[in-house]
């Protein structure tokens, strides 16, 4: 059973990074919509670093490239370096 659960992992990951990359998009969309209001110091720079690979959302348009900038972002530890 430990192998068939590890041949799962990768796409079970895969899977966690993109619901964690959706979740961020709509977190700064969401701050974009409360402006002026300001968040704290370490959500402002998870924002700075998800608007610099996903412009905020003015027109509909596909977010699927901007869904896996930011999956990108999270496999390579772009996040974690603000966890400390």
């Amino acid at each position: 059973m430990g192998m068939g659960a590890a041949r799962r992992l990768e796409p079970m990951l895969a899977n966690l990074r993109n619901i964690l990359a959706i979740e961020l998009l709509a977190a700064c969309q969401a701050l974009d919509f409360l402006a002026p209001l300001k968040s704290g110091l370490e959500a402002l720079k998870a924002y700075d670093i998800v608007r610099s690979l996903s412009p905020r959302v003015d027109k509909d348009r596909s977010l699927a490239p901007d869904i896996e900038r930011v999956a990108g972002a999270i496999a390579e530890g772009q996040f974690a370096v603000l966890l400390g």
